[in-house]
């Protein structure tokens, strides 16, 4: 290493000047604490990203196909099950597509009436979904021979119903012609989401369940929903589909319409995309704060090593050789801080990750816990990020030192 390296290492050393080591302490924790805040950020915002997308398709799917009366959302709204509809689905980027059947109707019991949307679903619907919510019971049996009256009900609805595993319940629906028809189910099992828009309506059981309500007619579904290989941008394939259901009306009549999961819940990605904006500010704000300390701190130290900056000037050193020896010195404080400040946001994430130990109130969010993904893409952009800008900024008090003439620190120190 040169000597302009040595010298740095040198006044790095706490033991020679006790102010200098405290602005360089308070130069390195500002460091550590803006990037730890960073990590922090992003991993909360990537993580609400993937735990609310990754639970909205899994209670729905990629792409839902329905009538475009429905406006994708799950609805008793009919749709033609056709030979011509399902071929277009046979495409590689759609790693399966699901019909079901659903129906409104009325939760009715001697003290409680709740309203409810049957969901019927065949042997083909990944259930993963609901078992990973479910808090008591099992989930219901599809596709068994008999036909099971098999209900999934969410808990917020089984406690406005008051009802418990096994119990039964009977729904009031009213059919097309204004008749009203009843039917009763056991309850199989409760699951608890955390999201409104799934457990305050959403109830599962069989699809001939739901069938029969339609004159038991199997042509009839309300829509399809279609799971996308890992990758494939859902917004494209939707288009694709919309294009070629403009061509299948024509020939064919029928009208059916491909949403994505931001058609359908615009109003939770506007959430999330408000929580974009408020990520950047903390970034934005977190690094302004540690560069202005950096280079305040490094300027004051500058400031008390006027008189050997005069010394070395007076030796012979040149300018170029000055402004080295801080910039290194700047170097090895950027990277106290950010060996700091990587690891205590590495472990607080890491520990949120793991062990939830950060819940969020029912009231207002999606999820009972803070999420926490681990994002090491991104902490690597940030890390590289923050290294480049406070190098940037702090070759500037660096510069200044170059500026120190020998005759005046001399005479200063006379």
């Amino acid at each position: 290493m040169s000597w302009e390296y040595d010298i740095a290492k040198r006044l790095s050393d706490r033991r020679h000047g006790a102010r200098a080591g405290i602005m360089e302490r308070v130069a390195t924790v500002a460091t550590a604490i803006s990037l730890m805040v960073i990590i922090v950020t992003l991993s909360v915002v990537v993580g609400f990203k993937q735990e609310l997308s990754a639970m909205l398709s899994g209670a729905s799917s990629d792409i839902v196909v329905t009538s475009p009366q429905s406006g994708g959302v799950v609805s008793s709204v009919g749709l033609e099950r056709a030979t011509a509809l399902e071929c277009l689905f046979e495409d590689e980027r759609i790693e399966r597509a699901v019909p079901y059947t659903a129906k409104e109707g009325v939760l009715k019991s001697d003290d409680s009436i709740v309203g409810v949307l049957l969901k019927g679903v065949d042997t083909l619907y990944n259930m993963s979904f609901f078992e990973r919510y479910l808090t008591s019971g099992t989930l219901p049996r599809i596709g068994c021979e008999p036909r099971t009256k098999d209900i999934l009900l969410s808990e917020r609805v089984a406690r406005q119903m008051d009802v418990v595993v096994d119990d039964r319940v009977e729904m009031v629906f009213i059919a097309d012609d204004g008749s009203v028809l009843r039917d009763r189910f056991a309850v199989a099992g409760i699951y608890h989401t955390g999201v409104d828009i799934i457990d305050d309506v959403c109830a599962v059981t069989d699809m001939r369940n739901v069938a029969r309500l339609y004159d038991g007619d199997n042509g009839i579904v309300t829509g399809y929903e279609l799971w996308l290989v890992e990758g494939v941008e859902p917004s494209t394939i939707a288009q694709e589909l919309n294009d070629e259901f403009v061509e299948l009306y024509l020939s064919e009549g029928i009208d059916a319409e491909a949403f994505t999961l931001y058609d359908i819940f615009p109003m939770v990605y506007g959430w999330l995309a408000t929580h974009d904006v408020n990520a950047v500010v903390i970034v934005v704000i977190m690094v302004i704060v540690a560069l202005l300390n950096m280079v305040t701190a490094l300027l004051i130290i500058v400031l008390e090593r006027q008189r050997m900056i005069g010394e070395l000037r007076a030796m012979g050193a040149s300018q170029r050789s000055v402004v080295r020896i801080f910039v290194w010195r700047s170097m090895f404080i950027i990277l106290r801080g950010v060996t700091v400040g990587l690891v205590l946001g590495l472990v607080i994430c890491f520990v949120q990750h793991t062990w939830h130990i950060v819940p969020l109130p029912s009231d207002g969010y999606m999820l009972s816990a803070v999420p926490a993904a681990m994002c090491w893409g991104w902490w690597c952009v940030a890390v590289v990020a923050c290294v480049a800008v406070a190098m940037l900024f702090m070759v500037l008090p660096s510069l200044f030192s170059a500026r120190i003439s020998p005759a005046e620190t001399m005479k200063y120190n006379e």
